[in-house]
């Protein structure tokens, strides 16, 4: 047998049969980023129940049947009964459960009774799970005395390695409220012909009802998707029904940038063109085969900003030279004895706390004189949106958050979030999300709540917990963290925040964790005890600063340059 079909074969068997050396809890974990549309060249179709298969079989088979997407999942109905087969609805979610835990038999019956480690909602988004799943199929004899289940679970019941293997991940694209940003939200889709559809038909659907709040959203969920195709040069057909003419000009483009930039996702895709009633969308310079580079300066990463690395050395604002980090130009700012530094994306201000974090200051850079802007103790690293607002919080919690804007000060209401200390905080390059981490005894929890703007409120939502910890294998406390993604010019990657952490061990380590809480990454640098800050945007290597003011580059997994020393803070702009 060739080696590559036998590990295939071994593949399939151990996960059917579990395997004790395979973890049964936490995220589910990918060192390596699947490429949405990647196809390994090896595809396993389901089999229908064996004639005089035992109860244990024909629940393993079924269990694998619905691992792997077929039109109206017609194989695995084959071990179903017809009332069952009548009553199940394959599409309404998946439910992600723990590998190693195999269906058991239990006197008459087969159970499965192991971890879920998340679910998938009937619109691909995934959310983390900790309880027990304990399903019994209930298997009766057919009238050809053949076992059929009569209790198929609701949607889909996939184990964590099926999952990651059959199902592919998408960074659906959705405009923010103010209709100029791109946001990205991760959803997945069984692998097949049918994920590009898919795709387009999420982003008709809307977001989930948890980013809905902070987005834009024309009235497009009833538009049919007549046809989507893929040619030979890899550009996508997105051909959509008469009845999007109703559609404005300005709805239309905004629906162009979002199926544009979803589908592009996919590696198999160059371009995008999508039409309306048998009409193609031009694009805003007048073309209808499109990619991300239609669309920069929508980029959810923020990729037209300046991304220069900033530090604070010897008591003043310093610019780090891209070329050598180590040869410091200094910033005309009005400040003394900067604590903390954050730059805006336009390095038009820098905002500073100051005496011994009691002082917000902001100093336009230039000869003009800085203005204190707020006053109180424990005062965090400010930051600023992407939109120029200026946010700020102290150590007592969400609760503490100010913003300020076009000479306003406007509180924001955190009140949906966990009341406890604030460590660190930071907004997301799309001006959407905030990832925070928080204080919870002696333990941190890192977490992402939803911003959702009005004219003279902010207001914070949707909290969601990340796990963090359980890729490097024991618990941490987190100290930092930002928003990084790996996006290229015509791809925008999924929104991922990178935690760093120190373990129970004493070292510390950065982990990169999706937004959904999916995936979790840790990559280094082992054997550093000492990392207490993280500088990290999109597009730029990350920068982890030791107590002794050694400021370590990330160059790859567990390989960190030192790159700049003798600095008491490091911040990129933006």
């Amino acid at each position: 047998m060739p080696n590559r079909l036998l590990a295939l074969v071994v593949a399939v068997l151990l996960a059917l049969g579990g395997c004790a050396t395979v973890p049964t809890s936490g995220p589910i974990e990918r060192h390596t980023q699947q490429v949405p549309g990647t196809d390994s060249g090896v595809s396993v179709h389901p089999l229908p129940p064996a004639t005089g298969a035992s109860q244990l079989l024909v629940v393993e088979g079924f269990l694998h049947a619905m691992s792997i997407h077929q039109p109206n999942y017609a194989v695995a109905r084959q071990y179903l009964t017809e009332t069952a087969s009548a009553l199940w609805h394959p599409e309404s979610g998946v439910q992600v459960y723990a590998d190693g835990k195999p269906p058991e038999e239990f006197g008459q019956t087969v159970m499965l009774i192991t971890p879920l480690v998340g679910r998938l909602d009937s619109l691909g988004s995934f959310a983390t799970a900790s309880e027990q799943l304990r399903h019994d199929f209930e298997l009766v004899r057919d009238a050809n005395n053949q076992w059929r289940i009569s209790n198929p679970p609701d949607g889909l019941l996939v184990s964590r390695y099926l999952f990651s293997t059959n199902f592919t991940p998408v960074t659906v694209h959705f405009l923010d409220a103010s209709g100029s940003v791109l946001v990205p939200e991760q959803r997945y889709f069984a692998n097949g012909d049918q994920a590009l559809t898919a795709a387009v038909q999420a982003v008709l659907s809307g977001p989930s009802e948890r980013l809905a709040p902070a987005l834009r959203r024309a009235s497009v969920s009833e538009l049919d998707v007549d046809n989507v195709s893929l040619d030979e040069r890899g550009v996508t057909m997105v051909e959509l029904g008469s009845d999007g003419l109703r559609l404005t000009t300005e709805e239309r483009q905004n629906l162009l940038a979002e199926i544009v930039n979803t589908v592009v996702g996919f590696a198999q895709v160059t371009a995008v063109q999508v039409s309306i009633g048998g009409l193609a969308i031009a694009g805003e310079f007048g073309g209808t085969e499109l990619d991300g580079d239609d669309f920069t300066r929508m980029s959810p990463d923020n990729v037209t900003a300046q991304r220069s690395l900033f530090a604070i050395a010897e008591g003043r604002v310093v610019a780090l030279r891209e070329a050598n980090w180590a040869d410091f130009s200094p910033v005309e700012a009005d400040l003394t004895r900067p604590e903390l530094i954050a730059v805006r994306s336009d390095l038009a201000e820098v905002a500073a706390i100051t005496d011994s974090a009691t002082r917000l200051v902001l100093a336009p850079v230039g000869a003009a004189k800085s203005r204190t802007v707020r006053t109180g103790t424990g005062l965090l690293r400010p930051d600023f949106a992407r939109n120029g607002e200026l946010w700020s919080a102290t150590a007592s919690g969400p609760g503490s958050f100010r913003v300020f804007r076009d000479g306003l000060t406007i509180r924001v209401d955190g009140s949906e979030l966990p009341k406890r200390p604030l460590v660190a905080s930071k907004l997301s390059p799309d001006g959407t999300r905030i990832a925070l981490v928080l204080r919870n005894g002696t333990r941190t929890e890192v977490g992402v709540a939803v911003v959702v703007r009005t004219d003279d409120q902010i207001r914070l939502t949707g909290w969601r917990p990340l796990e963090v910890n359980l890729s490097t294998g024991t618990d941490g406390a987190a100290l930092d963290l930002g928003w990084a993604s790996r996006s290229t010019s015509t791809k925008w990657s999924p929104a991922e925040v990178a935690v760093l952490q120190r373990l129970e061990t004493g070292d510390t380590s950065v982990v990169r964790v999706s937004e959904d809480g999916a995936t979790a990454t840790d990559i280094g640098p082992t054997k550093a005890a000492s990392l207490i800050k993280l500088a990290v945007v999109p597009g730029r290597p990350a920068v982890a600063l030791t107590d002794s003011g050694a400021g370590y580059r990330f160059e790859s997994e567990f390989n960190w340059a030192l790159a700049v020393t003798a600095v008491d803070d490091l911040a990129y702009s933006g």
